[in-house]
C-alpha cells in the first residue's frame, strides 16, 4: 500500500539494494568470507569502509576463491615479507603484535610452503575474528557497500 506506514518483515534474504547502497546478509557466504576477510587483514575498522566491502563482495561474486581473495588483500595492504604478513594477521586477531618467538612457527608456515592466502584463510576463519569482528551481530545488521 503506497504511503502506509509499519513495518515490512523479509525472510531468507541475503542482500538488499537501494538506490545508495547494498546490504549484504549472507554471512554463511560472500558476505560472511568478505567480513572476516576485512577484520583479519585490515581491522574491525575496515567493515565500515564500504568501498572495501564492495570490492570484496564483488571479487567472490564474480568468481575469485576465498584463497585468492585472501592473498590479495594483504598483497593490497603492502605486506610481502612472511614476518610481515604474520605481525599483521596476528596483530589484526588479537590486537597486539606477537613476539619474535610467537610468529616464528608461523613464519616457518610460511617459509615451507603454505600460501598468504591459505594462513589467511585459516586466520579469518577462527573463532576469535568472528567474535573480534561480531560476525553474530553482521548477520543481524548486515554488511553495507556503495552501490
Amino acid at each position: 500500500n503506497s504511503g502506509s506506514e509499519g513495518r515490512d518483515t523479509l525472510t531468507g534474504i541475503e542482500r538488499l539494494h537501494f538506490a545508495d547502497s547494498k546490504i549484504a546478509y549472507d554471512m554463511d557466504g560472500h558476505a560472511g568470507q568478505t567480513a572476516k576477510l576485512l577484520g583479519a587483514v585490515f581491522g574491525v575498522a575496515a567493515l565500515g569502509n564500504k568501498q572495501l566491502v564492495g570490492i570484496g563482495l564483488q571479487l567472490l561474486d564474480g568468481g575469485m576463491s576465498y584463497e585468492q581473495l585472501a592473498g590479495l588483500g594483504v598483497a593490497a595492504a603492502g605486506k610481502t615479507s612472511h614476518a610481515d604478513v604474520v605481525s599483521l594477521l596476528w596483530a589484526n586477531l588479537v590486537g597486539v603484535a606477537p613476539t619474535t618467538d610467537q610468529a616464528a612457527p608461523v613464519v616457518a608456515l610460511l617459509d615451507g610452503g603454505v600460501s598468504v592466502g591459505a594462513l589467511t584463510v585459516v586466520v579469518a576463519e577462527l573463532s576469535l575474528n568472528a567474535e573480534r569482528i561480531n560476525l553474530v551481530g553482521l548477520a543481524q545488521s548486515g554488511l553495507e557497500s556503495m552501490s
